[in-house]
């Protein structure tokens, strides 16, 4: 068995694997997109086991954002468990930042106790629908609407770059992604909250949402302006495909202790990939 970094020349054992372990159309079934997610070390790196027959048989991604490195898509083959081969995946991650996670299962949350990482506040997700809207209901809210964002499409920043999203840049200098299809604008950065707010009404949207760390002491802002965690409201988390009263839960660890003024963002890890989530 050997690990190391990964490459595009990788790709179609990259494939094969990912085709076994995740569901049809999932983004890593897509080149453009590992590409995204891994091709540039600024960004990301994959790193893999391969066995004597060149199968790749393990993986870990590391998304690397706030000086961490995220830790995303693990899996290792069955047969090759117990044999210390995550812990030398995880290392070479280790060589280019401190290790960190968003875990959204028991499995993930498991994995990450038994290897003693510290959990730190949940992340949370709050959701305001347009004030203006008669119809409340969820089946109207969740809707498709019709706006013309042509004018607000940015792809500087590489968080934008990623396949399959239209990102936004409003005129105070908030950031958003687009999901007309359902009626939303998912926040990626708020910077004036009234003048963000009254664009997107503005343009047709039906709710907005933005999601980060509990001590993230923005969200009081949000707050005295009528946003609600999601629970509290009818526009669920995940979107593609719609799920009815499918809200947030998603935890941040990290392997070694952080500044308690560590703030998580909606382009940290996976948990914010929006053309999926």
């Amino acid at each position: 068995m050997i690990t190391r970094e990964a490459t595009i020349n990788d790709w179609d054992q990259l494939l094969l694997f990912f085709s076994k372990i995740y569901r049809t159309n999932h983004p890593l079934h897509k080149k453009e997109f590992w590409e995204w997610q891994y091709g540039n070390q600024k960004y990301g790196r994959s790193f893999i086991c391969v066995n004597d027959k060149q199968q790749v048989v393990g993986h870990v991604g590391a998304n690397f954002q706030g000086n961490l490195a995220w830790i995303i898509n693990v899996y290792l083959d069955a047969e090759c468990r117990g044999q210390g081969i995550l812990g030398k995946l995880y290392a070479l991650a280790r060589s280019y930042y401190p290790l960190a996670a968003t875990a959204a299962n028991e499995a993930g949350l498991g994995l990450y106790r038994n290897m003693r990482w510290i959990r730190y506040h949940d992340l949370v997700r709050y959701v305001k629908v347009n004030p203006a809207l008669e119809d409340k209901s969820f089946q109207s809210v969740c809707d498709k609407v019709d706006v013309n964002y042509n004018h607000l499409i940015d792809a500087k920043s590489h968080y934008f770059q990623q396949p399959g999203i239209n990102g936004l840049l409003f005129n105070d200098g908030s950031e958003a992604v687009s999901q007309e299809d359902v009626g939303g604008l998912r926040a990626v950065k708020i910077l004036n909250l009234a003048i963000f707010e009254a664009e997107a009404w503005a343009l047709g949207y039906n709710w907005i949402d933005y999601i980060t760390s509990w001590n993230n002491l923005e969200v009081k802002k949000l707050e005295k302006n009528s946003w609600t965690l999601d629970f509290k409201n009818i526009v669920p988390w995940r979107l593609n495909p719609i799920e009815e009263n499918y809200f947030c839960d998603i935890t941040f660890l990290s392997e070694k202790p952080l500044n308690n003024e560590f703030v998580v963002q909606r382009d940290y890890s996976d948990h914010g990939r929006i053309g999926s989530l």
